[in-house]
């Protein structure tokens, strides 16, 4: 009868239709012991530490290093170029200086010949040298009449007359000439080109001889 009853205990329940086993767990529900970790499930979601940031520290030093490189290897081609083209003195005596010009004084222009030059004078009359073979002779009165006469000379007057006040006679003439003017006032004046001479009679009448310049 004892040996019955410890087998009907030891039998299975034949109304039970699954048997399961709970596993030991510890407790923070980990089912197994061994160096991999896992969870029952617990309805709670275990704490991820996300990871910090890759350091690049050597990327960068080399980045910074070839920029450096760079940067010397443009600072001396510029240099060598400014020795190059003397902005830098390479011989290390100092920045080049400028070479200093001399002024160039331009030539002094000769003084200009007077276009009439006195050769003698006397009483009512004078002689004069023109620079000129071709020159204009003109007679100007100014408050008073005037009798005029103008010609080369040895020859016949080309003009003779009586000026009014106020008044003027050109003649044109080559070679040597005679001018008489008969009233005090009167200007002769001796042109050629950009040359112009005025002579102003000491007395009246009063007579002008013009020679040609040699």
């Amino acid at each position: 009868m004892d040996v019955k009853a410890d087998d009907a205990r030891l039998r299975p329940d034949p109304s039970a239709t699954a048997m399961v086993e709970r596993p030991v767990t510890d407790s923070q529900g980990q089912l197994f012991s061994d160096g991999s970790p896992t969870y029952a499930d617990t309805d709670k979601i275990p704490a991820y530490r996300a990871a910090g940031p890759v350091r690049s520290g050597p990327a960068r030093s080399l980045r910074i290093l070839v920029v450096l490189v760079a940067l010397v290897v443009v600072a001396a081609g510029a240099t060598l170029g400014l020795v190059k083209a003397g902005v830098i003195d390479k011989s290390g005596t100092g920045s080049p200086k400028a070479t200093s010009t001399p002024p160039h004084h331009a030539a002094a222009a000769p003084p200009k010949a007077p276009l009439v030059t006195q050769v003698s004078t006397g009483a009512g009359k004078a002689t004069y040298r023109v620079d000129k073979g071709a020159y204009v002779v003109t007679v100007t009165t100014t408050t008073g009449r005037s009798w005029v006469s103008i010609g080369a000379a040895g020859k016949s007057p080309s003009f003779e007359g009586v000026l009014n006040p106020n008044s003027s006679q050109k003649q044109f003439l080559l070679g040597p000439s005679q001018v008489d003017v008969g009233a005090g006032g009167t200007k002769v004046t001796v042109t050629s080109g950009k040359l112009t001479s005025t002579l102003t009679p000491v007395s009246a009448p009063f007579s002008y001889q013009f020679l040609i310049k040699s």
